[in-house]
């Protein structure tokens, strides 16, 4: 049984070690020659980049430019590749480990691992390839650990600004994000259904799951991670208004 003296220590101690648990997030992020890496772009005479978006909303994400040289793959004439060629190239060029570690003394925090790659072909959606339809995935749902953007869309290279946020936004889907998430002019809103100028922020609905949700809902790779669309009761109240019955808590 502890002492009284040091029940007080032990209560005082117990803060100071709750503030020390923080949780990063590690992008390793290669590409195929032939591609380049999204921009930081200029808002009102400030510098955005990937790694401040994310900071803003309470997310600690260091960007890592990593392979830079690897070759396009020999594929038939339409040039899509498929989800199975998309994890064959993580499986063959990811450095970083699936799971979180611990990166501090004590295991006071952990950093969780994300993988993305920028690709010289175009996307296929539901394994049919549709050229010059979809701008980047995140094609790992299971632990949302991995995403592509497809360079060889037009958008992605002469626009900068939706090269930058389309990466910005295959992140946020990582989270377990979803295009409901967005307001209108968010990161989360898809590119379609855009109504204003489009922001490098967060909404209020984002920045909430990524603040107070259970880590399982929106780190990648989390230890027990839920697949996409796995989330929180009052997230899915605003994510799936019409599917919050079959949404499975994540605890």
């Amino acid at each position: 049984m502890l002492t009284p003296p040091l029940r007080v220590l032990v209560s005082m101690a117990i803060p100071v070690f709750a503030g020390l648990l923080v949780s990063c997030v590690s992008l390793e992020f290669d590409r195929m020659t032939g591609t380049a890496f999204p921009t930081s772009q200029t808002v009102n005479g400030q510098t955005v980049t990937l790694s401040s978006i994310f900071d803003d909303a309470g997310i600690k994400l260091t960007v890592e430019q990593d392979d830079t040289g690897i070759q396009p793959l020999n594929i038939a004439q339409d040039e899509c590749i498929s989800d199975a060629e998309l994890s064959t190239l993580e499986n063959g060029h990811r450095h970083l480990s699936l799971f979180p570690t611990a990166a501090c003394p004590f295991d006071f925090c952990n950093t969780y691992h994300l993988y993305g790659a920028v690709v010289n072909h175009y996307g296929e959606v539901l394994d049919v390839c549709i050229p010059e339809f979809i701008l980047g995935k995140m094609w790992q749902g299971h632990t949302r650990s991995a995403f592509a953007i497809f360079y060889r869309m037009n958008t992605i290279q002469t626009d900068g600004a939706a090269y930058f946020r389309t990466t910005a936004h295959e992140i946020g889907h990582a989270f377990n994000l979803h295009h409901s998430d967005g307001d209108g002019t968010s990161i989360m809103t898809q590119s379609d259904d855009l109504t204003g100028d489009p922001v490098y922020r967060f909404s209020e609905q984002s920045r909430e799951h990524l603040a107070n949700h259970p880590g399982q809902c929106k780190f990648p790779g989390a230890i027990g991670a839920a697949p996409f669309t796995w989330v929180s009761n009052d997230h899915a109240v605003w994510a799936h208004p019409l599917e919050e019955l079959t949404i499975t808590e994540c605890h």
